[in-house]
C-alpha cells in the first residue's frame, strides 16, 4: 500500500491549468460550457442520459458535464478536490437557467459523501490518469457503491500508453524527416506532465474496472481533429491510423469505458 502522501496535491491544479491547458478551454471561454469538445461529447452520448436521472461528475473540472446533463432534465452533482475547479464551475453556472438542478462542491473521490445506490450515471472524465493505482481502485469501488443497480459509469482517459510506446516514436520519426523535431518523451510537450501518475491502455483500464467489481466495455476513439496538420494527405493518413483496426491500438490516444455494477 502506498503512503498517504503519495497523491497529486490539489494545489497543482491552478486556474491556469483549467483555463489554458485542459482540452476544450477555448470552447469553454467562448460558451461558458454551452459548447463541449469531443472528449466530453462522446461520453455524454454514450451515457444515454434522460430527464429525471440523478447524475454525478467525479472531478468536475470546469463544470461542462454538470451543465449539459442538467439541461437534459437531470439532478446533477459534481465535485472536485481542487478549489479552483469548483470556483470556475460555480462562476460558469451563475445565471444559467438550469443551475437550480446542479450542486457542485469540494470533495475527495476516495470517500464519496453519498448514500448507496444514489446515481443513475457517474462520469469520470480525465481523472483516472491523475490517481495512483491504489487511489483509483478505492474510487472505482466507491463509484460502484453509489451506482443504482441499472446505473452506468462513463470514463474517459488519455494518453494511451500503447500510443506512447509504439505510435509516437513512429510519428516523431516522420516529423523529423519533415524537418520538425519533437522530444523523445511525448510527455515533455505538456507543461503539467507531473500530474499524470497512472496512464492507461485498454487492457490496464479494463482490469482496473473489473478489479472493483464492475463489468466494463473499453474502447479507443479519437477526439483529435488534426486540423493543425496543413498537408491534407498527411491529415488523411493520420485520421486513418487512429480509426482503422488494428492501427488504432497503437495510434489512437483516447480511451473510453462504460461500466456497470
Amino acid at each position: 500500500m502506498k503512503d498517504k502522501l503519495d497523491t497529486v496535491p490539489p494545489e497543482v491544479y491552478t486556474r491556469d491549468y483549467y483555463e489554458q491547458h485542459c482540452q476544450g478551454h477555448t470552447e469553454f471561454q467562448q460558451s461558458h460550457g454551452g459548447v463541449i469538445p469531443d472528449r466530453l461529447r462522446i461520453p455524454l452520448t454514450a451515457a444515454h442520459v434522460s430527464a429525471g436521472m440523478t447524475v454525478l461528475d467525479v472531478g468536475c473540472g470546469r463544470g461542462e458535464i454538470l451543465l449539459q446533463t442538467a439541461r437534459l432534465g437531470t439532478r446533477s452533482y459534481g465535485f472536485d478536490y481542487a478549489l479552483p475547479a469548483v470556483e470556475i464551475t460555480m462562476e460558469a453556472l451563475k445565471g444559467q437557467p438550469d443551475h437550480m438542478r446542479i450542486l457542485a462542491h469540494l470533495s475527495n473521490a476516495q470517500r464519496l459523501p453519498y448514500p448507496d445506490q444514489t446515481f443513475d450515471r457517474v462520469f469520470m472524465l480525465d481523472v483516472v490518469e491523475h490517481l495512483y493505482p491504489e487511489e483509483l481502485h478505492r474510487v472505482f469501488c466507491e463509484i460502484k457503491r453509489v451506482l443504482t443497480p441499472t446505473g452506468k459509469l462513463i470514463v474517459h482517459t488519455m494518453p494511451n500508453t500503447w500510443y506512447y510506446a509504439v505510435g509516437y516514436p513512429l510519428f516523431r520519426l516522420v516529423q523529423r524527416l519533415r524537418g520538425r523535431r519533437l522530444p523523445s518523451d511525448p510527455r515533455d510537450r505538456w507543461q503539467y506532465k507531473e500530474v499524470h501518475v497512472n496512464e492507461q491502455n485498454p487492457v490496464r483500464l479494463h482490469r482496473a474496472l473489473v478489479a472493483a467489481g464492475l463489468t466494463a466495455k473499453v474502447w479507443l476513439q479519437t477526439t483529435q481533429s488534426y486540423d493543425e496538420e496543413p498537408n491534407p494527405y498527411v491529415r488523411l493518413i493520420m485520421k486513418a491510423l487512429v480509426t482503422l483496426y488494428p492501427f488504432r491500438w497503437a495510434f489512437c490516444n483516447d480511451l473510453f469505458a462504460v461500466a456497470t455494477s
